[in-house]
């Protein structure tokens, strides 16, 4: 092999190895370790091995460094996923609508965006495309860019970033997104995303149908992270990170029941309601997610939806599976729930088979969190780094804008203490510190409770259910006298100075 088809192929092999080596240890494993368990084979392990190796041809996954066919089991002996592809599995890849399944703009020209301007020319193009962006697109006013039929956004390498805009696709097909993060369109305050100028999702989809989302990163957004609405079909959500947010993805928003969405090896962390929303869908296939740390509910059917759920993994979730309204129908099989509470998915119906659609391979569920943690989002991880004080502020000047987000970037079983600390203001959102965020002080700026108050509109405002927490100088109430526990503790040792409990009670 010569000129430039070598150094792709050169770069992605090394970049491989470097992905593979910092994944596995980011998720507490080993190479070694997977290949005993048989998720990883030995062919897979191996540097150049046959099964990793840069795309070749027009979709532009050679050019973007992306790999493809990543084995995680011996495939000669039929075992395990491949978490990167070249076409997606699940209702993404079934032929319906005229097509024979999603390709995005292969074919097209390639293109690259390194500026918001080239991203918004290339995203509204009338021609196919393959956009390959570079490094941070950072817009300085929200925006929801256009999006048109027969695209590929794929990020190149590592650290491909949209930060304050998502994409919108209104009645167009066969669009790919793949490895990049969309973050940061948060509005500060207003975390229940009810603000009339707050519609900013990370993806919107009405009306559109062959759509895949495979290996991205949305976090920290204003509305949802992803919206799949309106009456689309074959559409296919693998291998994602959805993190620190309220509404993760809703589908819906239509009577009709014509949506088929598949919505597998995702990682779903630190958010609160839609994870996911399923109403009326004609079919939703998911499986192989891993759930954890969510604070309102799970997994919801809503109306006439059609469910199969299986072999998922749910850790501490709240109301975890659920079907509601009238009709609908929900099969649910080999799942696990790990430390959750609530609903856990009462069966009702057949559902479908989604074996009848497409074929798929099933993870072992135990075998999900750290499959998932080790592979999902974009090539470089999405795990926090450590930090010894977060800071919290509604004007912009802290490192996050919600106590969500900053109890989102302490790492899961952080090794030392960590400091939120909070600058004078209302924070409107439901708080959790998770059970696994050991040694978190959440304290407010000032030192006077009545400069940093958190409230909600429903339920508990704040959750403390890690060991060693401390809380201090801030005031916990509610939007609305209640007469549960607007402060609850349940976690061991928490200690705590100068907080006013108000419209509530604490236990």
């Amino acid at each position: 092999m010569t000129g430039p088809r070598r150094d792709v192929a050169e770069m992605a092999n090394a970049q491989e190895m470097n992905i593979r080596r910092r994944t596995l240890l980011a998720a507490g494993l080993t190479a070694g370790g997977l290949v005993t368990s048989g998720l990883l084979s030995p062919a897979a392990t191996a540097a150049g091995g046959s099964r990793l190796h840069p795309a070749v041809g027009s979709n532009g996954f050679a050019e973007a460094g992306l790999p493809i066919d990543r084995a995680l089991g011996n495939p000669t002996e039929g075992g395990g996923p491949a978490a990167w592809t070249d076409a997606p599995q699940g209702f993404a890849g079934v032929a319906a609508h005229g097509r024979a399944g999603t390709t995005g703009g292969a074919g097209g020209r390639l293109v690259h965006a390194s500026t918001p301007d080239q991203l918004r020319a290339f995203a509204k193009s009338p021609e196919p495309l393959v956009v390959i962006l570079r490094g941070e697109l950072v817009f300085p006013q929200y925006e929801k860019l256009t999006v048109t039929a027969n695209k590929s956004f794929l990020g190149s390498g590592e650290g491909a970033a949209v930060v304050n805009a998502g994409f919108k696709l209104i009645n167009v097909s066969n669009v790919v997104f793949r490895n990049f993060t969309v973050r940061d369109s948060y509005i500060p305050g207003d975390f229940v995303g009810k603000r009339p100028d707050n519609d900013r999702d990370g993806i919107q989809m009405d009306t559109c149908t062959h759509v895949w989302v495979d290996h991205m990163y949305f976090t920290r957004l204003g509305d949802g992270l992803v919206d799949v609405r309106k009456d689309c079909d074959n559409v296919t959500l693998s291998w994602n990170v959805f993190a620190d947010h309220n509404k993760a993805l809703g589908e819906g928003w239509t009577q009709n029941v014509v949506t088929r969405i598949t919505v597998h090896h995702n990682w779903i962390r630190n958010t609160h309601q839609r994870n996911a929303s399923l109403d009326n869908t004609a079919a939703s296939h998911v499986y192989n997610n891993y759930l954890e740390n969510i604070s309102s509910y799970g997994m919801l059917g809503r109306n006439e939806a059609l469910l199969v759920v299986e072999g998922n993994y749910f850790r501490n979730v709240r109301n975890p599976l659920h079907h509601q309204g009238p009709g609908g129908e929900l099969v649910a099989r080999n799942n696990i729930f790990d430390q959750c509470s609530g609903n856990t998915g009462q069966e009702r119906g057949q559902a479908f088979d989604p074996a009848a659609a497409y074929a798929y391979e099933l993870t072992p569920p135990t075998a999900v969190p750290a499959l998932v943690r080790a592979f999902g989002g974009p090539l470089g991880g999405t795990d926090p780094a450590a930090q010894k004080v977060i800071t919290v502020a509604l004007d912009g000047t802290g490192n996050f804008a919600s106590i969500r987000a900053a109890v989102g970037a302490i790492p899961s079983n952080n090794p030392g203490p960590v400091t939120v600390l909070i600058q004078p203001g209302t924070y409107h959102e439901p708080s959790v510190i998770w059970g696994d965020r050991r040694n978190v002080t959440l304290a407010g700026a000032t030192g006077n409770a009545a400069d940093v108050v958190l409230t909600n509109s429903e339920g508990v405002t704040l959750l403390v259910a890690a060991d060693g927490s401390t809380v201090r100088d801030l005031t916990v109430t509610s939007d609305t006298p209640q007469d549960g526990n607007v402060l609850q503790t349940t976690g061991r040792n928490v200690s705590y100075a100068n907080v006013t409990v108000l419209n509530g009670t604490s236990g």
